[in-house]
C-alpha cells in the first residue's frame, strides 16, 4: 500500500512539472528567421520555408517554388490568442505543391494562425482561438 501511495505521490509530482509552452517564450524578432518545414503525412510530402530579414521568405515543395513578404503578429490584447504568420505572395511559378495540382498564389496573401508547442515546433490553426487545428506542424530547421 506504501509503494501505489509513493508512486501516486511521485507521478503528481512530475505531472505538476511539465508545464504548457508560452507562445511569449518564443521572441519572434529574434527566433523565427531561418528554415522552417511542413511535412504532410497524408500526402508524404515536405514544404520548406526559407525566412529571411527583414521580412522576406522562401517556399518550396515538390515542383512548387514562390517568394514574397511575410511577417508573424501577435495580439498582444489577447493573451489566449495565437500569433498569424503572413505571407504576402509576390513571385509562383504555379507549379504543384504538397496538397494540391498547379494553382497560381501570385499577388496572394495567405494567413496561418500557430498555436506554439516549443521555441521550435507550431501547430497550423485555421482560427485564432485554436478551435480548429490542423494535424500539420511548422518545425524549425536551422
Amino acid at each position: 500500500m506504501f509503494k501505489q501511495i509513493a508512486m501516486v505521490v511521485a507521478g503528481l509530482g512530475l505531472a505538476l512539472q511539465v508545464q504548457a509552452f508560452e507562445k511569449t517564450q518564443m521572441n519572434l524578432d529574434k527566433d523565427f528567421w531561418g528554415t522552417w518545414s511542413i511535412y504532410n503525412a497524408k500526402n508524404k510530402c515536405t514544404e520548406v520555408y526559407q525566412f529571411q530579414k527583414p521580412g522576406q521568405f522562401q517556399y518550396s515543395s515538390k515542383q512548387k517554388n514562390m517568394t514574397g513578404r511575410f511577417a508573424v503578429t501577435r495580439n498582444s490584447k489577447d493573451a489566449r490568442a495565437l500569433d498569424v504568420l503572413s505571407l504576402k505572395v509576390l513571385q509562383d511559378n504555379k507549379k504543384a505543391s504538397c496538397a494540391e495540382a498547379a494553382k497560381d498564389y501570385n499577388n496572394a496573401s495567405l494567413n496561418m494562425a500557430l498555436k506554439w508547442v516549443s521555441a521550435n515546433t507550431a501547430q497550423i490553426c485555421t482560427d485564432t482561438e485554436a478551435k480548429s487545428c490542423t494535424s500539420l506542424y511548422l518545425i524549425k530547421q536551422k
